[in-house]
């Protein structure tokens, strides 16, 4: 039988990013002083690069925790955080959102808000 890679097992997949498997993670996470999880599901092809391009702007702020959930495993999440797309990327701080980007995800508006978030903490 036949193997196939992961995204993962052919990129790079940050060693700052974490998988939640359950709404009860996320909750414990969300009252981070910053947090950033991205929604998605396996099999979303534009997730694959909406993550690796991602990961590489997140290798600038290595104190920012990342986290993945796929909102097919999750339902909860996805209903309570109102997901009707993927790839949607949330960042947290203190518990409130402070930006959600989906589907096409501008990266320099993501960019721009960490640099203000991680000057101030």
């Amino acid at each position: 039988m036949r193997q196939f890679l992961s995204f993962c097992d052919i990129v790079f997949c940050g060693e700052n990013m974490e998988k939640l498997e359950t709404y009860e993670q996320f909750l414990k996470i969300k009252p981070n002083p910053l947090s950033i999880v991205m929604a998605k599901t396996e099999t979303c092809t534009v997730c694959r690069p909406v993550l690796f391009r991602l990961e590489q702007l997140l290798q600038h702020y290595a104190d920012v925790p990342f986290y993945t959930i796929d909102i097919a495993k999750v339902d909860e999440f996805r209903g309570q955080q109102l997901i009707f797309t993927v790839p949607t990327i949330l960042i947290f701080a203190e518990g409130q959102e402070i930006l959600r980007e989906s589907r096409f995800v501008d990266f320099d508006r993501i960019k721009r808000l960490l640099d203000l978030a991680t000057e101030t903490h």
